[in-house]
C-alpha cells in the first residue's frame, strides 16, 4: 500500500474520531477532547496530527476557501445558480456578520487550531522517538501558523489561542492585535517548522520547503505596500532558500500540474489532500461545472464562474488559458459541448456555449474528487522571489528576471522585455501572479496586501457590473467578525466588531 493511501486511511479514522466533536460544534465554540485517554503513545500522536490535517479538508472544501479568495475579487462571480445568499454577499461586496460561509470558516479554523494546540502541548510529554516527536510538533506548528495567517488576513484582529481549550469556562477570548499574532505565533511557528526534514515523512505532509515558502508569503504580506519595509528582503531571501534547495521544479506542461497522476509532484510545495478512493473527495468539479449539462463527468452547479475580467487578463498565446478554462465537456449520450471563454464561439465546433467556466480542476475519469487543493506551488515561490527582489533592491535584478521568465517560458510566452523600471516590473509580476495562480484562492489576498483591493474592485465593477459599484466601501478590506462568535464568546462584544459592520 502506498504511503499516501496509508495517510489518507488515517484521515478517515481520525475523521471518525473527531466526528462527534464537529457535530457538537454546531452549537459550541471549541472542540473539547478528554486528554486522559489520549496522547499516551506515538500512535496517538500521529493520529492527533492527522486530525489537524483533516480540519483543513473541511475548511478548503465546505468553507469554500476559493469562494473567498476568488469570488471576493475580480476573478470569479457567484455564477448562474444564485440561490445562496452567502455567496451572493461575497460576490457583491455586501457581506454581513451573519454570513454562513464566514461563520463556518471562523469556527472550523478555531476547531483545527485547538487540535494543533493539543498536539503542540501534549506530544512532547509522550515517551517516543524524539525525531518523530519533533516532526509531529513542528508540523502542527506549521498548520497552526497557516490557520492564523488566513484568519488575520480575513478579519484583522482575532482571538489568540495557543493553549488547548478543555472546557467551556475557557472560551472567553478577546480580539488580539494582528501584529502580535504575527510576532508571537505565525512567524515563530514557521521558523520552528523550518526544522522539518527536506522530504515529507508521509506524502502530503508539510516539510522544510513548505515552511520556508509560507514564511516568504507571510513576509510579503507583512511588507504590504510599504516600499521601504525590511520584510521585502526577508521574503526575497526566504524564497531564494526554497529555490536554492533544489527540491522543486516546474513541471514541463502547465496542464500536468492539475492531473491526478502528478499530485504531490516536485512543483507542489504543499497541498490539501483529497482522495475519492478513500471517501475523502473534494467538490470542486461539482461546483465549477456548468449547470444542467448531462456530461460524462456528472452534473455541475454553475457556481464560482470566471469573470470577463480574468478571461481578458490572459495574453494571446498563453498556454495556461486552455487549462484554466473549460473548453470541452464530453456528454453522457455521446459527443461534447464546447465552451469559448472569450465569448464568440468563432472557430469552435458546435454546440458551443460562449461562456467561461473553470477547467483547472476537471477530472475526466471516475471516481472524481481526488485532485488536491494547492496552497503553495513552486511557480508561486518564483513569483514571490521576483516581486520581493524588485522591491528590496529598488528594481529588477537579473535573478528576478530569471524567476518570472521561468514561469512565462513554461506558459509559452516570451521573456519580459529587458530594462523595465521598478514600477513596470512590479506590474508585470502582479499580472503574472494573477494568471498563473488563477482560481487557486489567492487573488483577493494579493490585492489586499498590495493595498489595491478597493480600487481594483471599483474598476472591475464599473466595467462589468456598474450596478454594484456603490457597494464597495472602505471597510471591505476586512470581513466582519461572525455574529455567532460575538454571541458566544464573552471576550468579544458588539463594540469590538470591525468598523462598518
Amino acid at each position: 500500500m502506498k504511503i499516501r493511501n496509508i495517510y489518507k486511511i488515517g484521515l478517515v479514522l481520525v475523521a471518525m474520531l473527531f466526528n462527534s466533536c464537529e457535530e457538537a460544534l454546531q452549537e459550541e465554540v471549541f472542540s473539547f477532547i478528554a486528554p486522559e485517554n489520549f496522547y499516551n503513545t506515538a500512535t496517538d500522536a500521529e493520529a492527533a496530527l492527522v486530525g489537524v490535517y483533516a480540519g483543513f479538508r473541511l475548511i478548503h472544501m465546505y468553507d469554500r476557501h476559493y469562494m473567498i479568495g476568488d469570488m471576493g475579487s475580480d476573478d470569479t462571480f457567484t455564477g448562474e445558480f444564485r440561490g445562496n445568499q452567502d455567496r451572493i454577499q461575497i460576490d457583491e461586496f455586501t457581506v454581513d456578520p451573519n454570513n454562513g460561509i464566514f461563520r463556518e470558516r471562523f469556527e472550523n479554523s478555531y476547531i483545527t487550531i485547538n487540535r494543533a494546540n493539543a498536539v503542540i502541548t501534549r506530544v512532547p510529554a509522550i515517551e517516543m522517538n524524539t525525531e518523530l516527536r519533533d516532526n509531529i510538533v513542528n508540523q502542527a506548528r506549521f498548520l497552526r501558523a497557516l490557520l492564523y495567517f488566513d484568519l488575520v488576513q480575513l478579519f484583522g484582529d482575532v482571538p489568540l489561542k495557543i493553549e488547548e481549550t478543555l472546557n467551556v469556562s475557557d472560551v472567553a477570548s478577546p480580539r488580539v492585535d494582528f501584529n502580535r499574532i504575527y510576532d508571537e505565533v505565525i512567524i515563530p511557528d514557521l521558523q520552528a517548522a523550518e526544522n522539518l526534514p527536506a522530504t515529507p515523512r508521509l506524502e502530503g505532509q508539510a516539510n522544510r520547503t513548505a515552511a520556508k515558502s509560507l514564511l516568504a508569503r507571510v513576509y510579503l504580506a507583512r511588507a504590504g505596500n510599504n516600499p521601504s519595509s525590511p520584510f521585502w528582503a526577508l521574503g526575497r531571501d526566504k524564497a531564494n532558500e526554497v529555490i536554492s534547495s533544489g527540491q522543486h521544479r516546474l513541471l514541463n506542461d502547465f496542464r500536468d500540474v492539475f492531473q491526478i497522476e502528478n499530485q504531490n509532484s516536485d512543483e507542489h510545495v504543499f497541498s490539501i489532500q483529497f482522495s475519492a478512493f478513500q471517501g475523502l473527495n473534494n467538490t470542486f468539479q461539482e461546483f465549477f461545472m456548468p449547470r444542467g449539462i448531462n456530461s460524462t463527468t456528472g452534473n455541475g452547479n454553475g457556481v464560482n464562474e470566471p469573470t470577463p475580467d480574468i478571461v481578458q487578463a490572459f495574453e494571446p498565446g498563453d498556454d495556461r488559458f486552455n487549462t484554466a478554462f473549460l473548453l470541452e465537456l464530453p456528454l453522457a449520450g455521446g459527443g461534447s459541448n464546447f465552451y469559448d471563454p472569450r465569448g464568440s464561439c468563432e472557430g469552435f465546433p458546435t454546440p458551443c456555449i460562449a461562456r467561461p467556466y473553470i477547467g483547472k480542476y476537471l477530472e475526466t475519469s471516475p471516481p472524481r474528487g481526488s485532485l488536491n487543493y494547492p496552497i503553495l506551488r513552486y511557480s508561486d515561490v518564483l513569483l514571490m522571489y521576483a516581486e520581493a527582489a524588485n522591491e528590496a533592491e529598488g528594481g529588477p535584478s537579473s535573478t528576478a528576471y530569471a524567476a518570472i521568465n521561468q514561469v512565462r517560458s513554461r506558459a509559452g510566452l516570451p521573456d519580459l522585455a529587458p530594462g523595465l523600471g521598478q514600477a513596470q516590473f512590479r506590474d508585470a509580476v502582479r499580472q503574472e501572479r494573477r494568471v498563473e495562480l488563477a482560481f487557486e484562492g489567492i487573488r483577493r489576498y494579493d490585492l489586499v496586501r498590495w493595498g489595491i483591493l478597493l480600487d481594483v474592485t471599483r474598476e472591475h465593477f464599473s466595467r462589468f457590473y456598474p450596478n454594484l459599484l456603490g457597494n464597495v466601501r472602505e471597510h471591505h478590506v476586512l470581513f466582519p467578525i461572525p455574529q455567532r462568535e460575538i454571541d458566544l464568546n464573552p471576550g468579544i462584544s458588539l463594540s469590538d466588531q470591525n468598523p462598518g459592520y
